[in-house]
């Protein structure tokens, strides 16, 4: 053996042995649970809870891939005798992304149970079930007893005799401590199509609901206080707008509110205000009077807003699909224009616009 070769085992000797004393004092001290940090002096119990703060604070959310779930029916006979296109039908959908994970908490029971109260009216506590107890229990525009039948694929749909009911659940918001849950419910009654908006909102770092008390100050004179802001706003925004366009006063303060980073929106549903849901923004800095103090410490602590880029969209209100070969009779030309009435109000779009200008606004932060 060369001097050479033997000066390079006597290192790699060397680097073994430091290697297996360094596993040996760190098991040593893991053993022992008497664990320092090698940079500091900090009290341990302080780092530990501080650290399982952060940890807490820091969690993404984690939500189920959205699922949809669907049920077609048509009444068993036509309501004219011998026109095809008189038959009663009616579709239903149940659109989600289910909530599984909120800040690394998997115990979700009262947000459930909220929700499918929300959404289905229901007392149940298991989206399953409750979804379809909904989906089970067809809607017609006409009462027809138990003559129909189920279909398995989507009917055509006809005015005045075809119904459409969708409700769509999926997340919204989220920030530090906040996560928004959006519920939205859309039918096409065989005339109009009517969309209402709901939220849910949940404290992500204490783990339970924040209703309306939570948040407003539960006071008339307070409330009155707030209705004449909130109009002053439509003023504002009436300054905007056309002359046949004009925004009504509101009658009371909305039930609905969604809290964001801004401020609160207060959302008002189609006819309370205009022909369509319409949203009043108010800043946190005009709310003060009239927020908890509860809530307003929340805002303190609150930062990371983010606004959820998938956003869940309706299904078409009028399938292409037909339930019977027969062709279309002159009630085509009334279908198609149906369609294109219909094309002009259609809130999802709208929606879809706000939402990707507020994705925009927020494409910087982490996406949870």
């Amino acid at each position: 053996m060369t001097k050479r070769n033997l000066i390079i085992v006597i290192i790699l000797l060397s680097v073994i042995d430091l290697v297996a004393a360094g596993w040996y004092v760190s098991r040593l001290i893991e053993s022992s649970g008497k664990s320092h940090s090698l940079f500091g002096q900090h009290d341990s119990d302080a780092s530990i809870a501080e650290a399982d703060t952060l940890v807490s604070a820091s969690q993404a959310d984690v939500f189920a891939k959205t699922r949809l779930d669907s049920r077609f029916y048509v009444s068993s006979t036509p309501s004219i005798t011998g026109d095809e296109t008189s038959y009663f039908t009616s579709i239903k959908h149940v659109k989600v992304r289910w909530p599984k994970k909120v800040n690394g908490n998997e115990d979700l029971a009262d947000l459930n149970k909220e929700l499918i109260k929300r959404a289905f009216g229901s007392s149940q506590s298991d989206i399953k079930q409750a979804r379809d107890i909904y989906l089970n229990a067809p809607s017609f525009n006409k009462p027809i007893g138990d003559e129909f039948r189920r279909l398995d694929k989507s009917p055509r749909l006809f005015p005045v005799y075809g119904n459409v009911q969708q409700i769509l659940v999926y997340p919204y918001m989220t920030s530090q401590r906040l996560l928004v849950m959006e519920i939205d419910k859309v039918e096409y009654n065989g005339n109009l199509v009517i969309e209402d908006n709901y939220y849910v909102h949940y404290d992500r770092q204490r783990q339970h609901l924040i209703s309306n008390l939570d948040i407003l100050v539960a006071d008339a004179n307070k409330e009155n206080q707030l209705l004449k802001l909130i109009n002053q706003k439509i003023d504002d925004l009436n300054k905007g707008r056309a002359e046949d366009k004009q925004l009504q006063h509101a009658l009371n303060v909305s039930p609905e509110v969604r809290c964001g980073r801004k401020g609160i929106v207060f959302q008002y549903k189609q006819g309370a205000l205009s022909n369509s849901p319409i949203e009043i923004l108010i800043n946190y800095d005009k709310l003060g009077p009239y927020m908890t103090d509860e809530f307003k410490q929340l805002q303190e602590d609150n930062e990371g807003f983010w606004i959820y880029k998938e956003e869940i969209k309706p299904e078409p209100m009028h399938p292409s699909q037909a339930y019977s070969a027969t062709p279309l009779s002159s009630s085509a030309k009334t279908v198609k224009q149906a369609q294109t009435s219909q094309r002009k109000y259609n809130a999802a779009k709208r929606k879809s616009g706000r939402r990707a200008r507020a994705v925009k606004r927020h494409s910087s932060r982490r996406r949870r």
